[in-house]
């Protein structure tokens, strides 16, 4: 098998097969995690990318939270009675949902890590 990375500098297209490739698991978490790394390489090209903060690209899914709550928790407190129950129902909903952003940021995190070393490993071997 080829290295998909053994060009002399890393392209676009060939990063997003190495995240398609290593992260390919069904998780919420990778997957929102993939989709915001791989459109974040599109929209500033990967040698853009390897050199910006994780933090610049991790105030996506904040903005993402955000929305997200926007739309969930009306939903639940648009009701006019609620019962402990449905109650504790609902917030473990919205801190799954919470905790799936987070494992995203996480992971997001690793991925644009480990591009970052195989751009690395790309420009010493060029």
């Amino acid at each position: 098998m080829t290295n998909p990375l053994s060009s002399e500098t890393m392209t676009n297209e060939e990063a997003i097969k190495f995240i398609i490739n290593e992260y390919d698991f069904d998780a919420k978490s990778v997957v929102l995690a993939r989709m915001f790394a791989m459109e974040d390489i599109i929209e500033y090209d990967v040698e853009e990318w390897v050199k910006m903060p994780v933090s610049a690209g991790l105030a996506e899914f904040v903005e993402h939270c955000r929305h997200a709550n926007e739309m969930v928790i009306p939903k639940y407190t648009n009701r006019v009675s609620y019962n402990s129950i449905e109650m504790e129902a609902s917030l473990q909903d919205i801190t799954s949902k919470m905790e799936e952003v987070m494992l995203a940021m996480q992971v997001y995190a690793d991925i644009q890590e480990k591009i970052r070393e195989k751009f690395a490993e790309t420009k010493i071997t060029s």
